[in-house]
């Protein structure tokens, strides 16, 4: 007779009958037709080629298993019981799907969990010669016959399926495959609505394949989730308006280590190849651990027992990048095989990505707010004034590599008890080489000042002391990932299980050279106009190639420089070095247990307790102790730089070239190396640049511990089944951190632009603290026939305050001359942001690959974190650039007062949102199209007329997401479309104490493949096809902080599986 598959395996044409139709439809084809025919739920964990190679003897048959099934329409459970039990079932599709089944969660004998699962249903089951399980609906005379009856005949050998000529059958039955993206997206839709919680899942498309190459970019898709992209990879994730900070990632249910200086995870260390699905847990749960007010966002690796037999995908690709008009390679492999009868799995993982950017960029590192701009310069009064700190044009060389890899054991010696150790590693090295031009300006020294209605200087100019500066960067960055653990699944009896799992992990970002942020620098004084009248995004500025011919020495003779591209004109200055060696170590054992229930609508009882160690370390190497960095500052004749030390640099004709002011900017200039320049300064002064351990480093340690517990009701009125949990989880924090605080002696004059801070002997601190929180959840699900869902949710959850902001020590980030003195410092007594959280929501499957939601969720935010700012004098410590005489100390020069910021807790903000979400499937045409958009507000967000709000929430956006795709036979093909849209990044620019905000981005990706046979697929993708740039500025739209153009890439490649 004639089946239909349906899952991950694919039957070869003509495995099932002599006479097979090779058409490939969608299921709802066989909707319609006559009851006779059957469609077999065939979603085996096997590498077979045939059908026949999925039955299973009886002997398997009558082991017990553990299964995992939601109550759910019977043609649904009866797919999850054959993938679950690994046998083939059969049954008619057009009656079974009238059909609810019920709920099956625990370790059964196959005969007794398919017993539980069509109970109370019109539907029987009974075994044929094969094997295979053959569900059919029961005759009118047998509605209230024995169980024991039906279990006894169900797996009698017996061959009394419907005999169906085949020539009659392929008139009614065709042969189904849902697998790749359509498959995907209707297994995403399938949990959603089945969990008792609101989330969001993303599945590979096939074993070793995920929908995007960058797993933020893959998250970016869902509704609600934003992401942050860095040289156009996604890297930081946001979900319903809170940042990377505020949301807790997971890999496998373990907390990661991350390599930032936060609790932030950075998803670019991760090769998207490396995992098998993402889960979004948009509600606080009992049993989730805490930390995520946003969400937690859960990575699942796969394990080796999910197929039987050896398995083995790879693929082999080529990445363009356009601006880099380079062509470099990436791989990928998994291999997993099975022992002892698939009670033992190993699976193996690598994957290699390389890329070689070109990104370009225009950047302002701060907007200064009433610096000492005299009053004669202005041209009209204002109230706040900001004039720009500087303003480069740059262009990076990115050499991007990423390694990772998974090792995965896993042992079942019977259905009872699971036993996994896994480990995954991940290296991502980021080699920087970037030449820049930047123009410094001095406030006290800026002329002709036009000023707009908001106080910012749109144009000036500075005759006198203007620096321009070619520079040699790097922003290297080496991290490392290592995470692994143990964890054993043991089924104690048919009502209780235990899972625990000990688990270590380890991130790195290593840097003790200086490397994260070197710059060496060859430049000269001379003049500047900075203009940004015309309403562009780009200002101009012009003046520099030239010097200005009024100004003359005693001789009469015209100073400056009279051609900018002279390299003899290059005369030394800054030589930087700063780098942070930072290292995030976390140890976990958690326990979690489950006792079902059989006490009317309650149904079973989830508890367990965690017991976490997190030690966050940051060790900061600089040559600035002392103003070592400063050694050649001041634009001096010697030492004499040899001019062949600089070659002419063209950024061409395209650089910027779709960013509206392009024409204003220059786009050549000079060009060194900046090693080299590094190593002959050191020989001709005779000092030392190298990078030394600095004493303002610190270590935090967190250790938590959790107790929870978690109840669940369900309750079924015919049409209506209702599923309720309530849980309180208890955690408790003891935090301690130790560092060094540097006490400021003096401030020198460097040059005409740089004071020097003079610190002397350094103080160790030590801080400790305890806070306890009580998280209560209560989360209700309704599903009225089987098609509308309706969820509400009340939940407390926290988020403990950023590590970065725990730093004891006190840092000087600016000492500027004209009074821009600038510091911060931590506060190691933060106390966790606390949130209550109100969700709705409502879902409609309208049919079986589509669906329309729409939730609604509020959260009030208490113990905000906000930056407050003071104005600090330093008793004994003057600022020699003040006084009678700008550039030397004198007795009338004033106090030193700098303006330190801090982060305090105290401020509570409400946060509400709306997420609206479609999926269609048109029917067996193969197309397909996803939809959502989100929105958010609040009442925290930041008033930009007011220059002293330092609370503000950052992240806060909208998004959006379109996705058309198409798949059927050996074609699929996508096209998305995402925006974000614009949000406060942070409370402070690179140099300065003024907001960062990012314009609304947009994106155009595409992807195609081919599948040439069953083994092998052709692929392409095209990522931000229209080339779109990030734009950042201050506090208003045109205060320029960052335009960053990261191009076009292309992707070809080949996949195959065995």
């Amino acid at each position: 007779m004639r089946i239909a598959k349906i899952g991950k395996n694919k039957t070869k044409c003509g495995d099932c009958v002599p006479k097979c139709s090779k058409q490939v439809v969608n299921l709802n084809r066989v909707k319609g037709l006559f009851w006779a025919p059957v469609a077999a739920a065939v979603y085996l964990a096997l590498s077979a080629d045939s059908v026949a190679q999925t039955t299973t003897p009886q002997s398997q048959q009558s082991q017990t298993i553990s299964f995992d099934i939601a109550r759910q329409p019977a043609d649904e459970a009866l797919i999850a019981f054959a993938n679950q039990a690994q046998l083939t079932i059969v049954f008619p599709y057009n009656k079974v799907r009238h059909s609810m089944a019920n709920s099956v969660k625990g370790t059964y004998p196959v005969a007794q969990a398919i017993t539980l699962l069509l109970a109370g249903t019109d539907l029987m089951a009974e075994v044929t010669d094969s094997g295979r399980i053959k569900v059919s609906v029961k005759p009118d005379d047998e509605e209230s016959s024995g169980l024991f009856r039906w279990i006894s005949d169900l797996f009698a050998k017996r061959d009394d399926l419907l005999s169906v000529p085949v020539e009659d059958q392929q008139a009614l039955v065709e042969y189904i495959e849902v697998r790749g993206l359509r498959a995907r997206t209707a297994q995403s839709l399938a949990i959603k609505r089945d969990a008792d919680y609101l989330l969001e899942t993303v599945q590979s498309v096939e074993m070793g394949k995920f929908p995007d190459q960058n797993l933020a970019e893959a998250l970016q898709r869902v509704s609600g989730v934003a992401i942050d992209r860095a040289e156009g990879e996604g890297r930081y994730v946001t979900v319903r308006g809170f940042g990377p900070e505020f949301n807790r990632v997971l890999i496998n249910g373990r907390q990661l280590a991350t390599d930032t200086l936060g609790r932030e995870f950075s998803f670019d260390t991760l090769a998207s190849e490396l995992v098998s699905n993402v889960t979004v847990f948009k509600q606080n749960q009992a049993s989730q651990q805490s930390g995520g007010i946003g969400a937690t966002i859960d990575i699942i690796t796969d394990k080796p027992l999910s197929y039987r037999g050896m398995r083995a995908a790879g693929s082999v690709e080529m990445q363009y990048d356009d601006n880099a008009d380079q062509w470099t390679p990436q791989g990928s492999v998994l291999m997993r095989n099975t022992f002892l009868d698939h009670k033992f799995g190993v699976l193996l993982s690598l994957t290699h990505h390389q890329r070689d950017a070109r990104i370009d960029e225009a950047q302002i590192d701060g907007w200064l707010v009433n610096t000492n701009v005299p009053a004669s310069s202005l041209k009209r009064d204002t109230d706040t004034l900001y004039v720009p700190r500087n303003y480069d044009q740059r262009v990076r060389f990115d050499d991007r590599s990423r390694t990772g890899g998974t090792l995965v054991l896993q042992y079942r010696p019977n259905d009872s008890l699971d036993i996994t150790a896994d480990y995954l590693g991940s290296r991502f090295d980021v080699n920087t080489s970037a030449t820049s031009m930047g123009h410094w300006f001095t406030s006290s020294n800026l002329e002709a000042v036009e000023l707009d209605d908001n106080g910012t200087a749109v144009k000036f100019s500075q005759q006198e002391g203007h620096a321009t500066d070619f520079h040699a960067r790097t922003f290297n960055r080496d991290s490392t990932l290592h995470a692994g653990g143990i964890n054993i699944d043991w089924q104690v009896t048919d009502f209780l299980s235990l899972n625990s799992d000990l688990s270590m992990s380890r991130a790195t970002s290593q840097d003790k050279q200086g490397s994260g942020n070197a710059l060496s620098l060859i430049g000269y004084l001379n003049r500047s106009t900075f203009d940004h009248t015309n309403n562009v995004v780009l200002p101009a500025i012009y003046g520099f190639q030239t010097a200005n011919p009024t100004q003359v020495n005693a001789d009469g003779e015209v100073v400056g420089v009279g051609n900018y591209l002279d390299p003899s004109n290059g005369r030394s200055h800054v030589m930087l070095k700063r780098g942070w060696d930072v290292s995030d170590t976390v140890k976990q054992w958690k326990v979690d247990g489950r006792y079902l229930l059989n006490n009317g609508g309650l149904t079973q009882l989830d508890f367990g307790w965690r017991v976490a160690d997190q030690t966050k370390q940051n060790t900061r190497y600089d040559n600035e102790l002392n103003a070592r960095h400063c050694a050649f500052c001041g634009y001096f004749d010697t030492p004499d730089i040899p001019d062949s030390f600089q070659t002419l640099f063209n950024a061409g004709d395209d650089f910027l070239d779709e960013v509206s002011g392009h024409d204003g900017i220059p786009n050549q200039w000079l060009r060194h190396n900046g090693p080299e320049l590094f190593a002959f300064l050191e020989q001709a002064g005779g000092v030392d640049l190298s990078a030394v351990r600095r004493n303002n480093s610190f270590v935090i340690n967190e250790k938590t511990y959790a107790l929870y517990a978690d109840l669940t009701y369900e309750w079924d009125f015919s049409s209506l089944f209702v599923v309720a949990h309530t849980g309180l989880r208890l955690a408790h924090t003891d935090v301690e951190v130790s560092g060094v605080n540097e006490q400021l002696d003096s401030l020198v004059i460097l040059d005409k632009t740089e004071l020097a801070p003079i610190t002397g002997a350094a103080a160790l601190v030590n801080y400790s603290q305890s806070y306890t929180n009580w998280l209560p959840s209560i989360q209700v699900k309704a599903t009225y026939r089987d098609k509308w869902v309706l969820r509400g949710a009340y939940s407390h959850s926290i988020t403990r305050p950023t590590l970065s902001q725990m730093t004891p020590g006190i840092t000087f980030t600016t000492t500027r001359q004209g009074g821009d003195l600038r510091a911060s410092v931590g506060n190691p007594l933060l106390q966790p942001f606390e949130s209550r959280n109100l969700d709705i929501a409502l879902e409609y499957y309208y049919q079986k690959d589509s669906y329309l939601a729409a939730a609604a969720f509020r959260k009030y935010v208490d113990n905000f974190i906000l930056s407050a700012n003071q104005d600090v004098p330093f008793p004994g410590v003057t600022d020699p650039s003040t006084g009678n005489d700008p550039n030397a100390p004198d007795e009338a020069d004033s106090t030193a007062v700098f303006d330190i910021v801090s982060p305090v807790n105290g401020q509570t903000a409400m946060v509400d949102g709306i997420e609206v979400s479609w999926q269609h499937a048109f029917g067996d045409s193969g197309f397909g199209v996803q939809a959502n958009v989100s929105a958010v507000s609040s009442n925290a967000e930041l008033d930009k007329d007011d220059v002293k709000t330092k609370f503000a929430l950052t992240g806060l956006s909208g998004a959006g997401n379109l996705v058309l795709f198409y798949e059927k036979g050996p074609l699929q093909w996508r096209v998305a479309y995402n925006r974000r849209g614009g949000f406060l990044q942070s409370l402070v620019q690179s140099q300065s104490n003024e907001p960062t905000f990012v314009n609304p981005y947009q994106q155009w990706d595409v992807s195609a493949s081919y599948q040439l046979n069953g083994r092998v697929t052709l692929y392409a993708e095209g990522i931000n096809l229209t080339n779109e740039t990030v734009h950042k500025h201050g506090r208003f739209n045109n205060q320029l902080l960052l335009v960053q153009d990261s191009g076009a890439r292309y992707v070809v490649g080949v996949r195959a599986t065995y």
